[in-house]
């Protein structure tokens, strides 16, 4: 049976919403329906981490500092400052008072015997230069998002410290994962936008925009098919105003706490409510899928 004749020889249909595109399979199920499955998309969901990688390596600090300033620029949220506990805080406060306290005593103590020698003076600048020097590294830790009284200061602190090294592991299909301590944490392909790890994204569900597909489409997403219009405008379904056309998304499905999947809106908002019908989000990943089931890859 050819793959042209619309049905699936193994069991006669295939659970995967139309993804309209130039060279798609088309299959047709037992009850009649159409679906088309990207043959691309096909080579996608065929990921293997032994057999695609090509290679991984640590990435230079200048390079680290270019991708950092990329990601906090694409995913604003990775600005704001990192969650502290009320109670942590209140406790660190405290532990510099009483140690500013005791080098000040111990000075008060060494200044009689230290005398007003020239060595005494050349050793306050000394130790005066030095200070201004700390100040200055403190002052562009924090600029850069580095840590505050060992705290992270901000969420993309907390997620990449900047004393870890950023791995990246390329892959076939120009698909480059970058990761910290082997864990991937942000993939991208070509040179296109930093996408979140769909494990990265349940712990910090505010980093992307929310939209909303009815329970009827979940059984398609988690195949990987994209998101028709009608899923996300339906009683179930929610769809913000404003956003622009290429727009990364975290897909929620009616009836679940965490996004089920990341994808990139076909159009703007407007567009895909004035259209009503069509795809609206291109699937990215979702959950089950092959990069869902890495946990550790690279060096």
């Amino acid at each position: 049976m050819s793959e042209n004749d619309g049905r699936n020889p193994e069991n006669g249909e295939i659970p995967i919403h139309p993804a309209f595109a130039e060279g798609d399979i088309t299959f047709v199920s037992k009850e009649g329906t159409q679906f088309k499955l990207d043959k691309k998309r096909l080579m996608r969901l065929q990921f293997n981490p032994k057999e695609d990688v090509s290679s991984s390596t640590s990435l230079k600090s200048s390079v680290q500092r270019n991708i950092r300033s990329s990601i906090l620029a694409q995913i604003p949220f990775l600005s704001q400052p990192a969650y502290r506990d009320p109670s942590a805080a209140s406790a660190s406060a405290s532990a510099p008072a009483e140690s500013e306290a005791t080098p000040a005593a111990e000075a008060a103590e060494e200044e009689p015997s230290g005398g007003k020698g020239k060595g005494g003076k050349k050793g306050g600048k000394g130790k005066g230069k030095g200070g201004k020097g700390k100040d200055k590294e403190d002052k562009e830790d924090k600029e850069d998002g580095g840590e505050t009284d060992g705290a992270p200061a901000t969420v993309i602190e907390e997620i990449w410290p900047k004393k870890e090294a950023l791995g990246l592991t390329k892959c076939h299909d120009r698909i480059s994962i970058f990761t910290v301590q082997t864990v991937p944490l942000f993939f991208q392909h070509f040179d296109g936008p930093f996408i979140p790890t769909l494990k990265l994204l349940h712990k910090y569900p505010a980093m992307l925009p929310h939209v909303q597909i009815d329970r009827g489409a979940i059984k398609f997403l988690l195949a990987g098919a994209n998101m028709m219009a009608p899923g996300l405008l339906s009683a179930g379904g929610r769809l913000p105003d404003g956003l622009p056309k290429d727009e990364l998304v975290a897909i929620h499905a009616e009836g679940k706490e965490h996004a089920c999947g990341i994808g990139k809106l076909v159009a703007s908002s407007e567009e895909i409510k004035k259209a009503g019908k069509g795809v609206a989000v291109e699937v990215i990943c979702w959950i089950g899928d092959d990069l869902w089931k890495v946990d550790t890859i690279g060096l």
